[in-house]
């Protein structure tokens, strides 16, 4: 096809490598050049001329290409940068919904470690995994160096993980006290938002939530959430429990529902317990002695018409012993009264197992009850 001089000045050029965006400097470009060929005597360009105008319009379309394709670079680059400001800014904001999903997020990718750690064990934001020493008692996050220095940075999600058989207690950076009973799991911010404190349990906990009237403290378990202000409330939330349940000791706190059970926000007061049962989703709110919810701080298993089969689970879990059981007779018995958690498990078990009747075999963490 046959493509005349003018029609390629003008911008009407048919080829389809040529850039739209480029189109208009060219136009200009090209009646500059066709303006000063008409003021000239020769209205005919040589071959050598054709090729040497045409070479130099492509360079100049190349050199408008480069400059669109930096400007959208720019353009890009400035949309992005956009973004991340914004994104940054939300993320600062913490919105309930987000915090709780990053929340969330964090404690189901480490539940694991309950079952495969076998000291006290801190996983941080950033993977690393640090055992606790058998030695130390209360880990202090309020006045360690390092969650000083983490305030001025992006906020992660901390694990403290409490293995069958151990017991700790937590100071978190808000300086709320947590003590951890064994088999639990608490999942936490390094930096609590300026709006809003929440954690996540799995097992059992003991809280002393330190006093913020516009922070509100939220514990988040599988079932249930918790809202509170500023008080002492032990609250306890297993898997393998067929119940959850919240005592409150001081101070007031607001229930509700979790997951897939739902029902009406309760307001428990001091010396009530709400227990709710997993297969019914029933919740139950009564009046009790508090202490007996919180006895397993002081070592002590406090019984009342407590299920057999409920005894030894918990046993397992303090003394990170599996206890079977070979005969089935008996285990819809209950019991009352009081179990010492520092003497020996096989001391414990005889009290409730019959040595008459049965029989213990142990070998190293594992103890068979057999009937004679």
């Amino acid at each position: 096809m046959e493509r005349k001089v003018e029609d390629i000045l003008s911008g009407d050029s048919p080829r389809e490598d040529l850039d739209k965006e480029a189109a208009a400097d060219v136009r200009k470009l090209g009646d500059r050049i066709l303006n000063i060929l008409q003021s000239t005597k020769s209205l005919r360009l040589s071959s050598e001329a054709h090729v040497t105008l045409w070479t130099r319009i492509e360079e100049t379309t190349k050199n408008a290409r480069r400059r669109n394709r930096q400007i959208k670079i720019l353009r890009y680059s400035a949309v992005a940068c956009a973004f991340i400001a914004l994104s940054f800014f939300f993320w600062n904001r913490q919105d309930p919904d987000i915090s709780y999903n990053s929340l969330l997020y964090n404690a189901m990718n480490n539940q694991n470690l309950i079952t495969e750690e076998q000291e006290v064990s801190m996983r941080h934001g950033d993977g690393q995994n640090v055992r606790i020493s058998d030695g130390q008692e209360v880990i202090d996050l309020s006045l360690d160096q390092k969650y000083e220095n983490a305030r001025k940075k992006t906020s992660t999600f901390n694990t403290l993980t409490v293995p069958y058989g151990k017991r700790i207690e937590v100071i978190l950076p808000d300086n709320s006290k947590v003590w951890l009973n064994a088999g639990s799991q608490l999942t936490f911010p390094t930096i609590f938002d300026a709006a809003e404190r929440r954690v996540y349990l799995e097992g059992e906990g003991y809280f002393d939530v330190e006093s913020d009237v516009k922070r509100p403290f939220y514990v988040h378990t599988a079932n249930l959430e918790v809202k509170v202000l500023g008080t002492t409330f032990n609250i306890s939330s297993y898997k393998d429990d067929p119940f959850a349940s919240t005592v409150l000791l001081s101070g007031e706190i607001e229930l509700q529902g979790a997951g897939e059970t739902l029902f009406e926000p309760q307001i428990l007061k001091p010396g009530t317990a709400a227990v709710l049962r997993k297969d019914s989703k029933h919740l139950s709110i009564s009046n009790e002695t508090v202490e007996d919810h919180i006895s397993w701080r002081q070592k002590q298993l406090i019984l009342k018409n407590t299920p057999l089969a409920e005894i030894t689970t918990r046993l397992e879990r303090v003394y990170n012993t599996d206890i079977t059981v070979e005969s089935t007779s008996g285990s819809n018995e209950t019991f009352s009264g009081r179990l010492d958690l520092t003497q020996p498990l096989t001391s414990l078990l005889t009290t409730l197992y019959n040595p008459v009747e049965y029989q213990l075999q142990q070998e190293e963490r594992r103890i068979t009850i057999k009937k004679k």
